[in-house]
């Protein structure tokens, strides 16, 4: 299998998370929840940018990354970080429910056996245990108005191509919410970030976050292992 992110990423890719609006509203989530002496794991954690933020400093960083100047970074940082590229075969490199929380950001549109991924995730966990995803709104309002004018709404179509970050997925609310109920993950709280007015992501207005989160760039939720009753 071709791996297209050993080499990907590199220090100007995680200046670009810094200040992410869908990385705060990540964030504002995960301190509310109770991570005192939790094991807590982020899958594709670059140099471990997001789990620094993690406000309750007794929770236990651990990172799965696959590019090496991510693992490297990570090291520098005091996370354990374990280098692994998902192959939709082999099991991650870490025991079963060891995890009280897992993070996947702009992870699962990567990703060809999006079951066999969601089935690790479940094993990692612990029972109750909460997973906090993100991935990018193929319905939001910049990508709707590309497609009424006929042009590519922001998808690759090959992963040779030079800006190609490598998504395969694309998903609505709707559509990831079936696939986590899929796997007994119950949805606790779904949120977005912004509406972009731009292709580059400049013009960006945060308003519609709470009245239209289906027209904003991202899709992030929090959910729970095992939890059928859905909240939202």
């Amino acid at each position: 299998m071709k791996d297209i992110y050993k080499e990907m990423y590199n220090e100007n890719r995680i200046l670009e998370l810094r200040g992410n609006p869908r990385i705060e509203v990540m964030r504002s989530i995960i301190d509310k929840l109770d991570l005192n002496n939790a094991n807590v794991l982020d899958i594709g954690c670059y140099d471990g940018t997001f789990l620094l933020k993690i406000k309750n400093k007794n929770a236990h960083l651990f990172g799965i990354e696959a590019s090496d100047f991510g693992v490297k970074k990570c090291e520098e940082n005091g996370i354990i970080a374990k280098q692994f590229f998902f192959d939709d075969k082999n099991p991650a490199p870490f025991e079963s429910g060891f995890f009280d929380v897992v993070i996947i950001g702009e992870i699962i549109e990567h990703i060809y056996d999006t079951d066999f991924f969601l089935e690790e995730i479940s094993r990692l966990l612990k029972p109750n245990g909460k997973l906090l995803i993100s991935t990018p709104n193929i319905a939001s309002f910049g990508r709707r108005m590309l497609l009424l004018l006929g042009r590519n709404p922001i998808i690759e179509l090959s992963p040779n191509e030079n800006d190609s970050s490598g998504h395969i997925r694309y998903f609505t609310f709707d559509t990831l919410k079936k696939l986590l109920n899929k796997h007994n993950f119950g949805v606790i709280v779904r949120k977005s970030d912004v509406v972009n007015l731009s292709n580059s992501g400049k013009l960006q207005i945060s308003f519609f976050s709470k009245l239209l989160p289906g027209l904003c760039q991202s899709i992030i939720i929090l959910c729970e292992k095992n939890n059928h009753a859905d909240s939202e």
